[in-house]
């Protein structure tokens, strides 16, 4: 049986085992119900507490600052709301869940766009120019008084290229028009060093199994002194912004991934972004390849004369995992939103797969990897009717 070399981390990544370990105990004798008013609850209680130290302390947040959900779609849903903001400003190189969740904007014309270049970075002259369009021309009288002035959206580190963006240039602008700022930083946290305080940020989303944590829990940071706005009505847990019984479980191992992230991130980033590099350099030496944008631990990467899927497709039959675009939309027949925004064309789009390493992966699985692509990206041309690459 083949052994699973897997390069795509920025889908998910495997559990920290110590993750798993911390969080049978609350599947079994700890199980209580976080609102209980007996031992059980409020053991519950204090698990959840505690591990809301965790997530606070990773971001430079206070704990009452982080709010618990099920992952960063909810937390970026429930940021954006249904109509609580005169206008909205974001990028097309954004993750689905904030593209879709501006459709109420988009059709009451109050969504722009900053452009993004051929490196996936936000033009920061364009956010200006749609921040000052908005406040000169638009008329939002008819709003609710409850709505906030405006935000601005902007992901941290894109999820299919890898680029990540001058946040506290963004947030600066932002901040200086009286906007807010939210980023959505799902292939950031656990990754590369966040001080919520210093980035100048007023809300931040995050997803656990993002960087070694259980799926289906994450975390919304709204700054202490904004009025959230919950997107859903239920109970009062999370202080009523989010409602419904806690994932304790998932709760305790999302607070002891952010704690194992804060203790050997920056060990783990050397040794990642150094094999990231070593691949990188590998696939760049295959003629008629080419980066799309400036991700390190992320990356994607075209290559002439060959399609990516059928590439991706023949990885995995050595055992080998990579994808041809974000996960969530990996199901549909599109080109990726993030590329076309990037200005490539179809061929190049069509040619391209995406690579993330993890702290699993080894030098030896790289180096496989490396072989391995060389030789099918070389295979695939020869079908392709012997295609030589133009110089």
């Amino acid at each position: 049986m083949k052994k699973t070399v897997y390069l795509d981390n920025a889908a998910t990544t495997m559990p920290d085992p110590r993750v798993v370990e911390a969080m049978l105990p609350y599947m079994y004798d700890a199980y209580g119900n976080a609102s209980g008013k007996y031992s059980l609850g409020f053991k519950a209680r204090k698990a959840i507490e505690d591990a809301r130290e965790k997530v606070a302390r990773l971001i430079g947040a206070e704990p009452d600052e982080i709010f618990f959900t099920s992952g960063a779609t909810e937390g970026n849903n429930t940021v954006l709301g249904k109509n609580i903001w005169k206008t909205l400003i974001t990028s097309d190189t954004e993750h689905k869940s904030v593209l879709k969740a501006t459709d109420v904007y988009k059709r009451n014309s109050r969504c722009f766009y900053a452009k993004t270049d051929g490196k996936c970075c936000i033009d920061i002259d364009s956010l200006k120019d749609r921040i000052e369009y908005f406040i000169k021309n638009q008329d939002v009288k008819d709003l609710s008084e409850d709505c906030y002035n405006g935000l601005v959206s902007i992901i941290r580190v894109n999820n299919e290229t890898g680029t990540e963006q001058n946040i506290k240039a963004l947030s600066d602008t932002a901040h200086e028009k009286g906007f807010l700022f939210h980023t959505d930083a799902v292939q950031a946290v656990g990754h590369i060093k966040i001080d919520v305080k210093k980035d100048g940020l007023d809300f931040l989303t995050a997803s656990g199994h993002k960087f070694y944590g259980p799926k289906g829990i994450g975390f919304l940071y709204i700054r202490r002194g904004i009025k959230p706005y919950p997107l859903m009505y239920g109970g009062e847990q999370e202080r009523g912004i989010r409602p419904g019984t806690e994932n304790v479980p998932g709760i305790v191992g999302l607070g002891e991934a952010c704690r194992i992230a804060l203790a050997e991130m920056e060990e783990d980033a050397l040794r990642v972004c150094s094999m990231s590099r070593l691949l990188k350099e590998r696939l760049l030496k295959i003629p008629g390849s080419k980066q799309n944008g400036l991700g390190d631990r992320i990356f994607n990467v075209s290559f002439e004369g060959i399609n990516g899927q059928s590439l991706a497709i023949r990885l995995d039959m050595e055992g080998i995992c990579v994808s041809t675009g974000a996960a969530c939309s990996s199901g549909l027949d599109e080109r990726s939103h993030v590329l076309t925004a990037m200005g490539l064309g179809a061929y190049e789009i069509d040619s391209s797969i995406r690579i993330s390493i993890g702290k699993y992966n080894t030098e030896e699985e790289i180096e496989f990897a490396a072989k391995k692509t060389e030789s099918i990206v070389s295979e695939l041309r020869e079908l392709n009717g012997g295609y030589t690459v133009k110089d």
